[in-house]
């Protein structure tokens, strides 16, 4: 008897350290909660309201391609729901014609959401874009006309765009824009033209637009003890770490205030131009304009005068309207800019979007409640 109990307790300790390293994973619904919950607790997602069974056209899906041209994206999918064709393409022209059977389609969104994806796809019924913003495809009317489920990597990108904002707004104020392009002639200067050398401690960031992105800005400036205000068009609980959340109505207002101001909207026809001419103007001569949302919400025209005027002190663009941004255009030239090719999202995350894009298709073939349905009326 002792010796049975023996063996038990060594299969008992054995199976603990396998499941606590990871050896082996228990399937069934334990271990697809746990998964879900995990990463709506790490990111902040939303479940979409209802089951995604009870949408209008639903079936448990036997086909759905996958855009290929995303490294590691087919085959982080493979084993995610069994029994399910998973078929590469690379192209919207290719896409087009493999998808006339297809039950949905997972990729970048200009191929998803393409005019020739959509008409050759009758049974589409789940788009799912590996990015945050969705304007190319929330301007289709054919989504909303055949009721296809939209859904995407909202906040998921968070943490790594904040990381960008925040290191671009660092290299402003402490001058590392003209200092590193010294570094190639050994060049020792205590002259800064253009820019002036400021502590964040005690400024004040409005941050426009308080989502996944926002959110993830207002953590790190809190951090370098900034005082955070932002605005929201929903009404949630306000952060810790950000002491006034006011409607968009109130940018005139906040904007006057802020020492820096960062842009996180998602592109719709309510911020497409959001910052004009009249909202430079109401901003600090000593103010920074941050842009990681999308170029459409700025007019370039009077950013690139504000900043030519001295209307505001500097700006840091991850993106641009045009993008990319002509090669002779006059905000490359400018002192007190930092331009990057919309990369704060780019590299090393396919890890986190494959976590998401797996469990929200096992959920599709479940029939159960999706992560982070866009609302095509708000426009995300």
């Amino acid at each position: 008897m002792k010796i049975q109990i023996g063996k038990l307790m060594c299969l008992v300790i054995t199976m603990a350290l396998l499941v606590s390293t990871g050896s082996i994973a228990f399937a069934g619904g334990a271990e697809a909660v746990t998964a879900g919950a995990s990463l709506i607790a790490e990111f902040g997602l939303r479940e979409s309201a209802a089951p995604v069974s009870e949408r209008a056209g639903w079936r448990a899906p036997k086909r759905i391609v996958v855009d290929a041209g995303v490294p590691g994206l087919i085959e982080g999918l493979k084993d995610a729901a069994p029994g399910i064709v998973l078929v590469p393409t690379r192209t919207a022209t290719e896409m087009a014609t493999l998808v006339a059977n297809a039950d949905a389609a997972i990729g970048r969104t200009i191929l998803i959401c393409n005019d020739a994806v959509l008409a050759a796809g009758k049974n589409l019924r789940w788009l799912q874009t590996i990015y945050a913003g969705v304007e190319a495809c929330t301007s289709k009317s054919a989504l909303d006309e055949r009721h296809i489920l939209l859904t995407n990597m909202r906040a998921v990108a968070g943490p790594v765009i904040a990381e960008h904002a925040m290191a671009m707004l660092l290299a402003l104020t402490r001058g590392l824009h003209v200092s590193i392009p010294r570094q190639s002639s050994g060049t020792w200067d205590g002259d800064y033209p253009g820019a002036e050398i400021v502590s964040l401690q005690g400024k004040t960031m409005l941050i426009v637009g308080l989502g996944g992105i926002g959110s993830e800005v207002a953590k790190r400036a809190a951090a370098f003890d900034m005082r955070v205000v932002a605005t929201r068009a929903t009404k949630q609980e306000r952060p810790v770490n950000v002491q006034y959340v006011g409607t968009p109505e109130e940018l005139p207002t906040l904007v006057k205030d802020a020492d820096v101001v960062v842009n996180t909207v998602p592109l719709t026809p309510a911020t497409r131009g959001l910052f004009d001419a009249k909202v430079f103007a109401l901003m600090k001569p000593t103010a920074i304009f941050v842009n990681v949302a999308r170029g459409g919400s700025v007019v370039t025209n009077d950013l690139t005068a504000a900043l030519t005027a001295h209307r505001i002190a500097g700006a840091a663009l991850d993106v641009t309207d045009p993008e990319p941004l002509p090669k002779d255009h006059p905000l490359w030239h400018e002192q007190n800019v930092i331009i990057t090719p919309h990369m704060a999202a780019a590299p090393g995350q396919i890890e986190v979007v494959l976590r998401v894009l797996r469990e929200n298709l096992r959920r599709y073939a479940a029939g159960e409640r999706m992560l982070s349905e866009v609302e095509l009326q708000r426009g995300y």
